[in-house]
């Protein structure tokens, strides 16, 4: 270490060097608390060593506190402006902690004083990819590759950029660079089964995605159970749970496979998030419904629902897509068309935004190409012959105050608790516009038309270049052709939009241009 301030006494050098050594030793076996503890004692006796707080950083990063870790990095950089790994893993964790700005600020300090450095290239070609700039990152993540070709991180990375500019053969040749670099890459066995299952590829893509439940893939929580999991066992007079494993939407397109699994001989008791829990309790073939965190009744096997297909060997030809595959309360439809019947001409509820996810950093990225402002959606309201409805939850709800109250689309959404009160006021409407949120699942399953406008690299689920899809009869895809785009994508729905309103169609959802 270069000490910085004022110098130690002989003694507390000596002592200094012991604790030391004790504490890198306690690093070293992952005694992470005791050597956190040990980098404490030393930096009362130097606080102004830039080192240990790089150490002290590491140790807190280790066990996944990325803001007290990049507080010790930023004192180590304000100690040592020169200390290229402070600024280096400062940038990982300002990523970590979703301000991709500062991350890549840090991570470029880092690379102008040491520009051959594999580890910042790479890191930086990944919080580009999150700030909406994959060509940069790509450029990134290929110097890392030139610099260390055996870098499976960086194969990764650029597989994931180049997925996100569309250019699917080149993102497969990069994720299975990373995989044979590390077969046990999880994370670049999941990116390959968004670029297989794009394709079509589902018999290939759906046993790439269960390498989520390895460990070590973003969003993919682990989870243990008592009950072995069924992989294609007879199930004749078992019982059997089937878990919600991501988000909403997931929930509501994967439930159909309930059904299926339950004409094996099963009694299917089925866990979902609580806002799911009244409208998935009737779903076909799900005999018991409980919510996520309660117990379970007496099971003898369990499957997560995004790996049935894999199991059911489902493919593009097979996907069960009978709709309506979910149900809204009659009584709860009968309220709502009374409340809406004064709106005229064709009845068209909008959504705009998803979920922002803070804290996922990685999920917040596609959040932010996914969603739009409503703003962006003002074409729409001029449209004659459509009554507009805002079906928008969340923080970007508040943007509906800033239209002036005349265009303003219909707020009811205070009145919404859960998913079976939103397929109550979906029943009720005539189209369905969404960005690709889990309303747009909501409106498929329940068999209602929705137009779907979906981001350039559009999530796996909605394939490549068709405007159909087999998961949902009712929707048609408007697929933005430049990456950011949304005003050409808008001109389209907009045109669209007043032909069915002018030929009074409301309700012909899967129509063509």
């Amino acid at each position: 270490m270069v000490a910085k301030g004022k110098p130690l006494s002989a003694a507390a050098a000596a002592r200094g060097a012991a604790l030391l050594a004790e504490a890198l030793s306690h690093h070293r076996a992952g005694r992470l608390a005791d050597a956190q503890s040990l980098y404490l004692k030393l930096l009362k006796l130097a606080p102004g060593e830039a080192e240990l707080h790089f150490n002290l950083g590491l140790a807190l990063m280790q066990e996944g506190r990325a803001g007290p870790a990049a507080e010790r990095w930023k004192k180590a950089v304000a100690l040592d402006p020169g200390h290229v790994r402070a600024l280096t893993n400062l940038g990982i964790a300002l990523a970590a902690l979703g301000d991709a700005a500062a991350a890549a600020d840090s991570l470029r300090r880092s690379l102008a004083l040491a520009p051959d450095l594999p580890e910042s290239h790479s890191n930086l070609s990944i919080v580009l990819g999150q700030l909406g700039m994959p060509e940069a990152g790509e450029a990134h993540a290929r110097r890392a590759l030139e610099l260390h070709p055996g870098y499976a991180e960086a194969a990764n990375s650029l597989g994931i950029l180049l997925l996100q500019q569309g250019r699917h053969a080149e993102a497969e040749a990069a994720l299975r660079r990373a995989i044979s670099l590390n077969a046990q890459f999880a994370q670049a066995h999941f990116n390959l089964s968004l670029v297989l299952l794009a394709q079509g590829r589902l018999t290939e893509g759906w046993a790439e995605r269960e390498w989520r439940l390895a460990g070590g893939v973003a969003g993919a929580g682990a989870r243990t159970f008592a009950q072995p999991a069924w992989t294609g066992q007879d199930l004749t007079g078992k019982t059997i749970a089937l878990y919600a494993e991501q988000g909403f939407g997931d929930s509501l397109q994967f439930v159909r496979f309930a059904e299926p699994v339950a004409r094996r001989g099963a009694k299917v008791v089925l866990e979902v998030p609580r806002p799911l829990l009244r409208l998935l309790g009737d779903a076909p073939g799900v005999d018991a419904v409980v919510a996520a965190g309660e117990p379970w009744p007496d099971c003898d096997y369990r499957q997560s629902l995004m790996s049935l297909p894999g199991i059911l060997g489902v493919t593009l030809d097979t996907i069960p897509a009978p709709v309506p595959y979910l149900r809204a309360d009659a009584a709860q439809v009968a309220a709502w068309q009374n409340r809406l019947a004064a709106l005229p001409g064709c009845k068209v509820g909008l959504v705009w935004s998803g979920d922002p996810r803070p804290h996922d950093p990685l999920a917040a990225a596609t959040d932010r190409r996914r969603s739009m402002a409503l703003a962006q959606l003002a074409p729409l309201l001029e449209v004659p012959g459509c009554s507009f409805v805002s079906l928008q939850k969340g923080p970007a709800a508040a943007e509906l105050r800033r239209l002036p109250a005349g265009r303003r689309p219909l707020e009811v959404m205070d009145g919404i608790g859960d998913f079976a009160d939103s397929a109550a006021l979906v029943m009720a409407l005539d189209l369905v516009i969404t960005v690709d949120t889990a309303v747009a699942h909501l409106a498929g399953a329940l068999g209602r038309p929705v137009w779907i406008l979906s981001r350039f690299d559009g999530c796996w689920r909605w394939l490549l270049e068709r405007d159909d899809s087999p998961w949902y009869p009712t929707a048609r895809l408007y697929r933005q052709q430049r990456a950011g785009d949304w005003a050409e994508v808008v001109a389209r729905v907009q045109a669209q939009l007043s032909r069915m309103a002018a030929m009074h169609e409301c309700g012909m959802g899967g129509d063509k241009a």
